[in-house]
């Protein structure tokens, strides 16, 4: 059975129109809703049509022109990691999950859970994680302490 029906094709980006022309970071997330909490939160996002699909290699070619870092940002559970591992391995970007002792598996959950304080709090360590270290080529947690 289908579960989601849909008349997007799969080139089409979630929050594609909204990207600015240029910019230091681009979180690439899995769903619209987590493009939304992030650009709540002033983090330019884009989500794919799907978290099984990623954008074509020409898509990504012209967004590394336009934004000095780009970092995968999928869910934490097993699709999630799986699919972050294939598409790092092809593009050789690098990708961050939420840790799992927090209960949720992706940023739009995180909010919904603790609140935007907390929600910022968790991605001030990862902009600063993720754009002081260049190089990086395994799997990296947040972690953080929320009391």
């Amino acid at each position: 059975k289908y579960r989601f029906l849909s008349n997007w094709g799969s080139s089409m980006v979630q929050g594609g129109k909204q990207l600015p022309r240029s910019g230091d970071l681009l979180v690439i997330t899995k769903s619209l809703k987590d493009v939304m909490v992030l650009y709540e939160l002033g983090i330019t996002a884009i989500a794919p049509n799907s978290e099984t699909t990623f954008i074509s290699e020409n898509q990504y070619s012209k967004l590394k022109l336009r934004f000095k870092k780009i970092i995968l940002f999928y869910d934490n559970d097993l699709a999630g990691i799986s699919n972050m591992n294939k598409i790092r391995k092809e593009f050789k970007i690098e990708y961050t999950f939420i840790p799992k002792k927090y209960k949720v598996k992706d940023i739009s959950d995180f909010y919904k859970k603790y609140g935007k304080n907390k929600t910022e709090k968790l991605i001030e360590l990862y902009l600063k994680t993720c754009l002081d270290q260049e190089d990086m080529q395994e799997v990296k947690e947040i972690d953080m302490n929320l009391k």
